[in-house]
């Protein structure tokens, strides 16, 4: 392969580059960007595998273009992760996911880690995009999930070191991701920029503990995320083009010596803040040392562009360049040997039996097997009448890509189990929904399989409304295990981590009773409760500047709820000035602010910049569904005034009730506030239409808690 001072500034800024390609073969616009562009790179997704003789024979020919116009290997990647994140599904082994994996022992981690590095070598991809070191702590991340090991960093470092490791020995580069850290976020990245308040410390205690074991542990290469931390940046920069995270954080704090790669470019966080191009240039600028430009030929050809004439004008200097293609070339040649040995020289029936080779699917099939957990209940036994409710394959995310189309339904009618089966969307009408529960009530046990039920609130009511009906309800969460949050009152829930091929076969053996459940809970199930806190705002003991450092406290300290009585009595003229500087302060720091309104006081009022307005006493159903339709702000109402018919009318004028939030107010005097017995009845009359509860708990000592 060339060397660095063989090469041309056209060659150097082709090796930063990977892209992606829409269809089975090497076609015109791949030529252009290899001849004309000198591309170094590329990206495989499902768009790009047929059968296993097509993906070899495509990865010879890049292999072979690239070396030819460009004097250097590429390296072709891939987001082999397993589970629901998996790229090449027909013919090789269909691993399991990494939740699937911690709900097992360690070492399986390492026997999948090497099982994909020797296939992948073996079809000519010599980097894997995985694994996943994100630390799943929010159970409302859209976008990471069961693409975790864990909850608890301990746990993602043992499982995802020894993925790592397989890979490596392989001659796999492994790639860890999302640096700094995916797992406490609630949006995703693909679509809009995601937000990470933590502070430093306890970023170094759960988030880095991964990414640092790694790197001690020699892994290849790391990925940035998409994420804004506010620890290291100001100004809703992401990690991604972040010079003190990429450069002073994982170079220099970490010692970092690998690759830093970037996530797709053409993500929204991305793509809509800063374009494509430019925002390549400025991640390569902060740290980066290749970017990936996966989907259009435009942004391709505009990024190689932007870098190369960057270069030339001196904004990107030739040294930085430089340094970053050292460090590819350095990786290329090391791994060099092994493709050559196992992939250009070896001939290609070897290539294929070990690929399809039966025993590493039946592992891979008897890992998910294990998997299986029971979290709580009896064991289901097929001598009653039973119904199986399941739902559809489904892609959550666009890191999905492609899921398999094997249903669960599909299969069991396949397998001829002694079982009716029904299929339904994630998305089921409420139609749908009445239709099964009338079904279901002439069986005695009934099994619903969910996907992401804790996202897709339909299939909550289902559960709400079976659990009236059914004598024995089970439920089989197939993707998030957080889905029993939705409905705690269900006695028998268990989980799989994933809906493939291999997921659908372990639930069809646990329901003709050829297994038990024997996984163990990568993540806990206990909901801990999100904390607020009061701030006094138009009151003489509370000044301005005190406020404004308390509510920097509360975001050094993870609080992430504000509330804001809006009609207290002492209330001086200040307050709506002041108002508007808190709540503006407030919504820079990302926390929520819940403000508290009369109806009187309403009627000359501006309502500020607040994530939910919440309605006291005085406001009458009309009022409530006015100010719904006013703005996007969650819809907050007193526990004490809700009745079946106000929810039923406010559901009858068009309401989403997903934008309704009801709260209790609890006092210390036994005189105020509700009883016991009416709060339970209460909750089960809000848990019957899937609303979301919380408590106002006043502090025994001063307005300040909580």
């Amino acid at each position: 392969m060339k060397k660095i001072n063989e090469m041309t500034i056209k060659e150097k800024v082709g090796q930063l580059v990977f892209v992606g390609f829409p269809g089975l073969s090497y076609d015109e616009n791949l030529k252009k960007l290899v001849e004309e562009y000198k591309l170094g790179n590329i990206i495989l997704f499902s768009r790009n595998v047929g059968n296993i003789k097509g993906l070899h024979d495509l990865n010879l020919k890049l292999h072979n273009e690239i070396i030819n116009n460009c004097g250097v290997m590429p390296l072709i990647s891939i987001d082999q992760e397993g589970g629901m994140v998996t790229r090449i599904m027909n013919e090789a082994t269909f691993l399991p996911g990494s939740m699937s994996i911690a709900a097992t022992s360690s070492n399986n981690a390492y026997l999948m880690g090497k099982t994909s590095g020797e296939e992948l070598r073996a079809l000519g991809i010599n980097m894997n995009l995985a694994p996943s070191l994100d630390v799943n702590n929010n159970p409302l991340n859209p976008v990471i999930g069961v693409r975790s090991y864990s909850d608890k960093p301990e746990e993602v470092s043992e499982y995802g070191l020894k993925f790592i490791q397989g890979l490596q020995e392989m001659g796999v580069i492994a790639t860890a991701k999302h640096f700094p850290g995916h797992g406490d976020t609630e949006t995703d990245s693909h679509y809009s920029l995601p937000i990470v308040a933590h502070s430093k410390k306890r970023l170094n205690e759960v988030e880095l503990v991964p990414f640092k074991r790694a790197i001690a542990a020699g892994v290849d290469s790391i990925m940035s995320a998409h994420v804004f931390f506010t620890a290291y940046e100001e100004d809703n920069m992401p990690a991604t083009l972040s010079k003190k995270v990429l450069t002073n954080l994982l170079r220099k704090d970490l010692g970092f010596n690998g690759l830093i790669v970037s996530d797709c470019m053409e993500m929204k966080a991305i793509s809509d803040n800063y374009t494509t191009p430019k925002g390549s240039l400025m991640g390569l600028l902060a740290g980066l040392d290749m970017v990936f430009v996966s989907q259009t030929l435009e942004n391709q050809i505009a990024t190689l562009e932007l870098i190369y004439n960057s270069v030339i004008d001196g904004s990107f200097p030739e040294d930085l360049l430089n340094e970053k293609v050292e460090r590819i070339l350095k990786i290329k040649n090391r791994v060099y040997p092994l493709m050559k040995q196992y992939f250009y020289n070896e001939e290609y029936q070897n290539k294929f039996d070990l690929v399809t080779n039966p025993a590493t699917k039946k592992l891979a099939s008897d890992i998910v097997d294990a998997s299986l957990t029971k979290v709580r209940g009896k064991h289901f036994y097929p001598n009653k009448k039973t119904l199986i409710i399941a739902t559809e394959p489904f892609a959550a995310t666009i890191a999905e890509d492609k899921v398999s189309n094997r249903s669960i339904v599909d299969m069991i009618k396949q397998a001829s189990l002694l079982l009716d089966a029904v299929k339904i969307k994630v998305r089921i009408s409420a139609e749908e929904i009445e239709e099964l529960v009338g079904k279901a009530k002439y069986y005695e046990q009934v099994v619903v399989c969910t996907f992401n039920a804790k996202f897709y609130k339909n299939q909550v009511t289902l559960i709400n409304k079976l659990y009236n009906v059914v004598e024995d309800l089970f439920v089989i969460s197939t993707r998030n295990p957080y889905d029993i949050h939705e409905f705690e009152y269900v006695k028998n829930y268990l989980c799989v981590y994933e809906y493939t091929p291999n997921s659908i076969y372990t639930i069809i053996r646990y329901l003709n009773r050829e297994i038990t459940p024997t996984g163990k809970l990568p993540v806990s199930l206990n909901i801990k409760p999100r904390v607020g806190a009061s701030v006094y705002v138009g009151l003489k003991d509370y000044s301005l500047e005190k406020n404004i450092e308390y509510l920097d406290l509360l975001n050094d300290v993870g609080i992430e709820m504000v509330f804001i009585s809006a009609h207290i009595p002492e209330m001086d003229k200040s307050f709506k000035s002041e108002l508007k500087v808190v709540t503006d302060y407030a919504s820079k720091l990302k926390l929520k602010v819940i403000l508290d309104v009369s109806k009187q006081m309403l009627n000359d009022f501006e309502i500020p910049n607040i994530y939910s307005l919440r309605l006291d006493y005085g406001f009458s159903n009309e009022n409530i569904v006015e100010l719904y339709n006013k703005d996007e702000f969650i819809i907050e109402l007193n526990a004490s005034t809700i009745t079946t018919e106000k929810l039923n009318y406010l559901r009858f004028r068009g309401v989403d009730l997903n934008r309704i939030r009801i709260s209790h107010n609890f006092y210390p005097k036994p005189e105020s506030g509700l009883a016991y017995k009416k709060v339970l009845e209460i909750n089960n009359l809000l848990r019957s239409y899937g609303l979301k509860v919380m408590g106002y708990i006043p502090s025994k000592y001063g307005k300040r808690p909580p």
